[in-house]
């Protein structure tokens, strides 16, 4: 046979045919002759050359192959086969397309959320050079890592580390106030060293960044805006390098601003000087240290470099001997995602399963599908079709069904995304911008391109084994009924199960640790109390006296308005991070222990606002003024933990500047903790000192972190409220804006919001995995009845009862789910550790989760398996019998 070396093209297809069917009858002819001249009957010479020259269809395909481009028309092929046959079952075909359209949607969503946040580079140049100088401690009691830096540490790194490029900055913003003429406003203040902007990589857009002589004590008033805030004040970006602002009271010139969608990653609106030092705000690890290394180092080049300081730090920190410390770089970006990336991760890794598990179901439904092709492929392989061009037609139809899931899936992410940024903007504090882009579309395209591969291998693997003598053997009716045959969809449905119990484990722990968020007793009464911000950061209000003038005048005038009931001022409210601070028992000696606490100031009534408790002892009052002896209030967490064998009231402890006495101790209310062994809330140790008696370095020291909050308790609308307190601060100082206005109830939703939102979109994931699984179970079921509706026919016509053949049917459904519970059960033992730090309150190995989650199950199955079952009551077994 003469060789073909025709370059076929998609064009010449028709051409190469005719040619390739011209020789092969050529070379069929050429035969028949030889035969007929050598004695044989035409009729025998032809069906001798037939079989001498075995199957035409083999022939094409070689000389197709022989093309090099056998592979193009073959795709081709399949794929106008497969969306035949799919078109012949639009339910099954519309059904598939939906199941992998919800899951490849949520995925992408998912997808555009965590590239978003933890996969993008961050909007720096070389943002794999950027990192923050964290301090590894190690002791007997454990080891732990801290971002924070002291001022004596900022010091050492600052002289010792020149081989990087290096920055002070703190780590989060805080709210100021703002004033342009007769205008007043609140915005978000992070204050940053000299050089922070060019360590970054980013230069202001008009004007210059800080020097070192305005980043050290006593610099001039300057300030840097960023180009939204500048827009909205002066016009135009450029216009407002050279102005004056009135910021935290004092006259700022604004020296810079910052290039359009600049972030430093606290959705700052501006930037002061840091002006870093050893005391007072340096005398904590309040500060942190950008780092960028050199071109060419690696980190662990460079963390090697920096463990030799670790002996120095130890020794200007002046550290427990049993105390190891060594310098060391995390990535900014980890740095940055660190506090949401457990959840991330947790949700990302649900929403994979969530794919495994729709993928597992589709290749259910293709199995079952298979009983009713096996004719068909058996037929394709005993033309002369390899059991390989089998396996590539199934595995085209699977992507004919995965790009169509796809597409479908990229409709569903669009509508789901709006939904999604909600959620992680309000629930778990992220604040990127989600977009379906080319990232997230090649996303989409690999994952259904995997999911083809996934769903469609292993009916494909199975229906290329197809043996030819039994598929034309059997009737119709047992097309797939072999028990050999069952069990791989049986371990999918198994699969489908277990994968199913390991996410309704996982959503069922988180939402039990919020019910147990919820549930806890607040400590005090939250209906009808109001809360509204103020600033204090502001020279104006550098003075106790200052700070006192202003909050008492304003209060007097709240506290006479009708329907208050209550009103009072602290620096933190409950349900919220606290300031906490060393103190220690006046007369006790404790030696290397250090003894925290939280510390509120507050004026006389904030506790009666609150509602708050008072169980020995009396309130403060206005006679506990800065002439009175000190006082304090302590809460019972304090008194049991520091004085659990003597009696707390009328104790002095040394706290802020000086000895104090406890005279009152009241209730426990629930805190964000900031130190300690206490969960996501907490009654943590308490100390309650009257703003009266406060220092004005405190004051300083403690308005830059915090800004106090006023607390109404009326019984009008929170609207008339707000608006009740803005007119008493505004009628003492207009340039005071207020700011977070808030009800109590939605303080404390506030703080379990992250834990909610998990819950949400868990539950939410294991909810779409058990729809999967009933799914699954009813397509068995279902294509069961279908096999074995001559079975059950004679079953009926000997005797048995109707409801009894529903169960003979619907009873594998059960059995298949509480095998699958007992795997899942087992896997989630293994797997949820990776949740740990998502619930509290509960066990992980948690029996009354379990029970609920195999409850659920074991109903759906039920259901799942019931009702189509009961196509066999409508079954006539006479009807069946003549069939």
């Amino acid at each position: 046979m003469r060789k073909f070396r025709i370059l076929m093209g998609l064009g010449k297809r028709r051409q190469f045919e005719a040619e390739m069917n011209d020789e092969l009858q050529f070379h069929l002819e050429a035969r028949v002759e030889d035969l007929i001249r050598s004695g044989v009957e035409p009729a025998e010479a032809r069906r001798r050359a037939r079989i001498e020259f075995g199957s035409v269809e083999r022939a094409k395909e070689e000389c197709r192959d022989s093309s090099g481009w056998w592979w193009a028309d073959e795709l081709r092929r399949n794929l106008a086969f497969g969306l035949r046959i799919l078109r012949r079952n639009p339910v099954f075909t519309l059904s598939a397309i939906a199941t992998l359209g919800l899951c490849i949607g949520v995925n992408t969503a998912v997808f555009s959320l965590v590239d978003a946040v933890l996969l993008r580079p961050l909007p720096y140049p070389e943002p794999d050079r950027l990192a923050v100088v964290a301090t590894r401690y190690q002791s007997p009691s454990g080891e732990s890592v801290q971002t924070g830096q002291d001022g004596r540490g900022w010091e050492l790194i600052r002289e010792q580390a020149t081989f990087l490029e290096r920055a002070v900055f703190s780590a989060w913003a805080t709210g100021v106030n703002l004033s342009v003429g007769d205008s007043a406003e609140h915005v978000r203040e992070q204050r940053v060293g000299a050089g922070f902007f060019s360590v970054l990589g980013v230069d202001p857009l008009a004007g210059r960044e800080f020097t070192p002589d305005e980043d050290a004590a006593g610099g001039p008033a300057v300030t840097v805006l960023s180009h939204g805030l500048a827009r909205r004040l002066f016009g135009e970006a450029a216009a407002a390098v050279g102005e004056v602002i009135q910021l935290r009271g004092e006259p700022q010139e604004i020296i810079g601003v910052m290039p359009a969608g600049f972030d430093s990653g606290t959705s700052a609106e501006l930037w002061t000087p840091l002006r870093p030092s050893t005391s007072g705000e340096g005398q904590g690890t309040n500060y942190q240290v950008l780092a960028r290394l050199p071109e060419g180092m690696t980190l662990e080049q460079a963390q090697a470099r920096l463990a030799a300081l670790g002996g120095r730090l130890h020794e200007v920190r002046q550290l427990s001997p049993e105390v190891s410390v060594q310098l060391q770089l995390v990535a900014l970006q980890e740095s940055q995602t660190e506090s949401v990336r457990p959840s991330l991760a947790a949700i990302w890794a649900a929403v994979g399963l969530v794919l495994l598990l729709g993928c597992v179901n589709i290749a259910g439904l293709l199995m079952a599908r298979l009983g009713w092709r096996r004719r068909e492929i058996a037929t394709r392989l005993a033309l002369g079709g390899g059991r390989g061009a089998v396996l590539r037609q199934l595995l085209t139809e699977g992507l004919v069904l995965a790009v169509g899931g796809g597409l479908a899936g990229i409709a569903f992410a669009s509508l789901g995304q709006e939904a999604l940024e909600w959620l992680a903007r309000d629930g778990l504090g992220v604040s990127q911008t989600l977009e379906l882009d080319g990232r997230a579309l090649a996303f989409t395209a690999l994952v259904a391109l995997a999911t083809s591969l996934l769903f469609g291998l292993v009916p494909a693997l199975q229906a290329s084994r197809t043996d030819l003598r039994e598929s034309f053997a059997e009737s119709d009716s047992r097309s797939a009924t072999g028990g050999g045959r069952l069990w791989p969809r049986r371990l999918l449905v198994v699969t489908q199960v277990a994968g199913v119990v390991v996410l309704l484990m996982a959503s069922g722990l988180v939402l039990r640790t919020v019910a147990g968020l919820r549930g806890l007793s607040p400590g005090f009464d939250p209906r009808g109390a109001v809360t509204a911000r103020i600033s204090l950061h502001d020279s104006r209000y550098g003075t106790r006296d200052a700070v006192q003038r202003l909050i008492q005048a304003s209060l007097q005038e709240i506290r006479g308005a009708p329907g208050v009931e209550a009103a009072g001022v602290g620096l933190t409210l409950p349900y919220e991070r606290a300031l906490n601070m060393v103190f220690q028992p006046v007369g006790e000696d404790s030696g290397d222990d250090v003894k925290l606490t939280n510390l509120f100031w507050v004026t006389p009534g904030y506790s009666e606002a609150l509602g708050m408790t008072l169980l020995r002892g009396r309130w403060l009052s206005e006679a506990d003024g800065p002439e009175s002896a000190a006082v304090v209030l302590v809460n019972r967490a304090f008194a049991r933990r520091y004085f659990p064998d003597q009696e707390a009231l009328g104790r002095q402890i040394s706290v802020s500047d000086g000895a104090r006495q406890i005279v009152g101790i009241v209730g426990d209310v629930q805190v964000l903790p900031s130190w300690g062994e206490f969960g996501p809330l907490g009654e943590v140790p308490a100390v309650y000192m009257p703003l009266a008696q406060a220092s004005d370095g405190f004051l300083r020291l403690v308005h830059t972190w915090f800004s106090p909050a006023f607390v109404v308790r009326s019984r009008r609308s929170p609207q008339e409220v707000a608006q009740l307190v803005e007119q008493a601060v505004a009628s003492r100082d207009p340039g005071m804006p207020l700011f977070s206005i808030r009800s109590m109830e939605e303080i404390m939703a506030g703080s379990w919001a992250r834990q909610q939102t998990q819950a949400i979109l868990l539950g939410a994931l294991a909810g779409l995995a058990l729809l999967l699984a009933a799914v699954g179970i009813w397509g068995l079921i279902a294509n069961s009845v279908l096999e074995r509706r001559r079975e059950m026919g004679i079953r009926i016509a000997l005797g048995a009862t109707l409801w009894n053949a529903v169960g003979v049917v619907a009873l594998p459904g059960v059995r298949l789910t509480l095998a699958g519970i007992a795997i899942g059960g087992v896997a989630a033992y293994w797997l949820l550790s990776l949740i740990e730090h998502l619930v509290w309150g509960v066990r992980l190995a948690d029996p009354l989760t379990f029970a609920a989650v195999a409850g659920i199950l074991l109903l759906t199955a039920a259901l799942a398996s019931l009702a189509p079952s009961l196509r066999i009551v409508r079954l006539d077994p006479s009807t069946t019998l003549r069939e």
